[in-house]
């Protein structure tokens, strides 16, 4: 895999976030393949609801939700038949659709253009007519749109209130080729993006734009493949085999991270438990960490009720993640849909921007035909860069805030401040993080780990 060049280097209160430049054409990328989520506010994708009464567009609560980068963040669509407009900051080719919700029903129609016209308008071209929700829940589109535009409109005719969490648009543009960097100056983000944000879940430091990847998994995949857990699209999933002594998986960030927040999409009917560890130091590829006896940073519980759930945590910085699935009973794998991880970046000041060069291919033939997962050989517990057995050892707990006060949190592990089970639901049709309110997690206690034997 290329290395990224060092180019941004942005301070914040606890520590230090570096990202890579934009990159120019990769070569062996093992991230190949998966195109980018064009319908996120972090690509400077906009996203308004029609005012039939105004005549115009406006903005609406549901931007700051269906195009975040959160699986757990959800708002409702309006009933009845409503228009939302999607706004590209510049023309785009647009192949595919899909939304992740909780109930699907309902149908949507779609329209591509170059105008921002009023629904009904013939500057509107119609790709998809009237889909039912549950055809592309979780899904793609089964034929693809393949329309150059600068503007989606998304006509819904939804009767319940059941959020929407995602909606995701895909171009041509593979995610590997994509970066995040800091704004030559901060961005007017009424302007560009309308009054509804949330820079709290704008950016997924886990995702394959953010130069993440997937390093081990114990059940099924090439590393290509391993990618489908982060990958921004809910149709795909990594599974994950149970595991008591050794993860099931290793997550590796680009460089260290102050963490704050994880979301986690599964399948329906997952009943078990997910056991996170927030690792100071990454392992080689292949390679899985040992977690016989160390206390986790965050327990994720799944009770078969629903299949999303997240954690927010005091500011962790962390280089690396384990993943540990214990089923509820018997062997059952566990389906990795998404898993998100954030660190507070600000949508004012950092955006996501790409090589026009580089063109998302889509998986191979071979691959669409073996499914979502295929079996391979694991790892072998080679040794870290400093020598190190990260296999053989314990694994190095991320620190916690604290060590700035003296304190050395090593050997610890972070308790979660807040779980959601089920992800954000409408309730007062609000979802915390609570828009334009800082959130203030308390200062976690430190736990002991069991030394090694």
């Amino acid at each position: 895999m290329n290395k990224p060049i060092l180019a941004t280097v942005i301070a914040t209160a606890c520590s230090t976030l570096v990202f890579a430049a934009p990159p120019e054409k990769t070569a062996g990328n093992t991230a190949q393949g998966y195109p980018k989520n064009i319908a996120r506010q972090h690509y400077s994708t906009a996203l308004s609801l029609y005012d039939s009464a105004a005549q115009r567009y406006v903005d609406t609560e549901a931007a700051a939700a269906w195009m975040d980068d959160d699986v757990t963040t959800g708002w409702p669509a309006l009933k009845g038949k409503q228009h939302y407009l999607v706004r590209f900051a510049e023309p785009q080719l647009v192949s595919n659709f899909e939304l992740s919700t909780k109930t699907p029903s309902g149908t949507i129609s779609l329209y591509t253009g170059d105008a921002e016209a009023a629904p009904g308008d013939k500057a509107w071209a119609l790709v998809a007519k009237d889909v039912p929700v549950t055809s592309v829940n979780n899904q793609k589109l089964a034929r693809r749109i393949n329309k150059f535009a600068k503007y989606v409109l998304i006509e819904t005719n939804i009767e319940d209130s059941s959020p929407i969490y995602s909606m995701n648009i895909y171009g041509e543009r593979q995610a590997s080729s994509m970066s995040i960097v800091k704004r030559q100056e901060p961005a007017n983000l009424k302007q560009l993006l309308g009054e509804f944000v949330n820079h709290q879940t704008s950016f997924n430091l886990a995702g394959i734009y953010a130069k993440a990847a997937v390093t081990f998994a114990n059940a099924g995949g090439s590393e290509n493949s391993w990618q489908r857990a982060i990958d921004d699209d809910p149709e795909t999933s990594l599974s994950i085999k149970p595991s008591t002594a050794e993860s099931g998986l290793v997550l590796r960030f680009d460089g260290t991270q102050p963490l704050t927040r994880l979301s986690l999409l599964t399948s329906a009917k997952t009943r078990g438990k997910v056991d996170i560890f927030l690792l100071s130091e990454a392992p080689d590829k292949s390679t899985p960490v040992s977690i016989e006896g160390v206390q986790p940073s965050v327990t994720l519980a799944f009770d078969g009720t629903s299949q999303r759930t997240f954690a927010d945590f005091a500011e962790t910085k962390a280089t690396a993640l384990a993943l540990r699935w214990t089923p509820e009973s018997g062997e059952a794998p566990l389906a990795i849909r998404e898993l998100n991880v954030f660190a507070d970046l600000s949508l004012t000041d950092h955006e996501v921007v790409g090589s026009p060069a580089e063109i998302a291919q889509g998986p191979t033939d071979q691959e669409e035909t073996a499914g979502k997962t295929r079996n391979t050989t694991t790892g072998d517990g080679k040794s870290i860069a400093d020598g190190k057995s990260i296999a053989d050892g314990k694994a190095p707990i991320a620190m916690g805030p604290g060590k700035s006060r003296g304190i050395d949190f090593k050997g610890t592990s972070v308790p979660p401040v807040a779980l959601g089970p089920g992800g954000y639901t409408p309730g007062g049709l609000g979802f915390p993080p609570i828009l334009g309110i800082p959130r203030t997690p308390r200062t976690p206690v430190p736990t002991p780990i069991p030394s090694s034997p």
